[in-house]
């Protein structure tokens, strides 16, 4: 999955926070002709809320534009059923299930539980609507107002603000996904050649099923030897070479990780009956090109690569176990070249 856009994001809720802004205008004009001066104030003061919010949200301060969205339509609700009754607030459930959307999601990050989901808190909420609504309906508020204009200008209010907040949730939880998924990124990217590292290759292990998946384990053959003469500098550039070298002759769908100082592992996912002399052609053409003279002007260097199938092992632990025996068989054997466990 792509990362969501966050230049889309922003101006999702910076279109959300302007028409909840229009809304609050033309309220306050609406019961201003009727002679309604509360619900002018209140509505010029949700207007005013709103108007704080988009200067905070041109600063960066996004998560206290959201609070101050959702909080401007609590103080409407709240100040419409306190002032025109319970039916000045019958789509309640609709904004009150948003509301509890965004909350729940909001908490389920907070207290690190990925699979904290709104629906129970929606449930609950609409729940004790249903129960307690119908019997408070046809309560009057403060004021002395027409039932049948109230509940004509609480429809179409409500149903907009229950669109522009949904516009609203989607973009905070598009935001927060992009804010993760940075976050992800940069604790689970390698600095130096840009690969996952070991924290990335450890969670990819719980995400991957090891049946369908082929693990190549990949070893610098005589590392030290060139950081002892050349120097780390000139190591930390043969290493990068590697790199590059192993995600050009990779799949996209392959996960190429450095799991050591100058060990690398390849899961090749979704790879069928993949025969082994691919595998070894793979593995020739990237010493190849490894050992080809270039303008880099960095020594020649080689690796070792030992092979292992999912299929052929019970877990993740045996199967790595498998790869690195079949590695060892290729060291041992002078390196520069690959062994595939079972491989007669």
């Amino acid at each position: 999955m792509g990362v969501p856009d966050r230049k889309w994001a922003k101006r999702l809720l910076d279109n959300t926070s302007k028409g909840l802004l229009g809304m609050h205008v033309f309220m306050a004009f609406y019961y201003v002709t009727w002679s309604v001066l509360p619900m002018f104030c209140v509505n010029a003061v949700c207007a005013l809320i709103n108007v704080i919010g988009l200067l905070l949200m041109r600063r960066g301060m996004i998560r206290t534009q959201i609070f101050l969205l959702y909080l401007s339509e609590f103080v409407h609700i709240a100040a419409s059923v306190i002032l025109l009754g319970w039916s000045a607030g019958f789509l309640l459930p609709l904004v009150g299930l948003t509301c509890m959307i965004f909350l729940a999601e909001f908490l389920g990050r907070l207290l690190k539980l990925p699979y904290m989901r709104a629906l129970p808190f929606g449930l609950v909420n609409l729940a004790l609507y249903v129960l307690a609504f119908p019997r408070f309906f046809h309560q009057a508020g403060l004021l002395a107002y027409s039932q049948s204009s109230v509940f004509v200008i609480q429809l179409v209010w409500s149903g907009c603000v229950f669109a522009l907040l949904t516009m609203g949730m989607h973009a905070v939880m598009y935001l927060t996904t992009i804010s993760q998924h940075s976050l992800t990124s940069k604790a689970e990217t390698d600095e130096l050649t840009g690969l996952i590292n070991r924290a990335g290759y450890d969670r990819l292990l719980e995400e991957i099923d090891p049946n369908d998946t082929i693990l190549l384990l990949v070893d610098t053959d005589r590392f030290k030897g060139i950081n002892d003469h050349f120097g780390h500098d000139t190591g930390d550039r043969v290493l990068q070479k590697i790199a590059n070298s192993l995600l050009a002759n990779f799949r996209q769908d392959d996960c190429v990780c450095r799991i050591g100082g100058d060990e690398f592992a390849v899961l090749m996912c979704n790879t069928g009956t993949l025969e082994n002399e691919k595998l070894h052609d793979k593995v020739r053409y990237i010493n190849r090109e490894l050992a080809a003279s270039a303008a880099d002007e960095l020594p020649t260097v080689s690796v070792s690569v030992g092979v292992a199938r999912g299929a052929d092992a019970a877990d993740w632990k045996e199967l790595f176990k498998q790869a690195d025996a079949a590695l060892y068989q290729v060291k041992k054997a002078g390196g520069r070249g690959c062994r595939i466990h079972g491989e007669t």
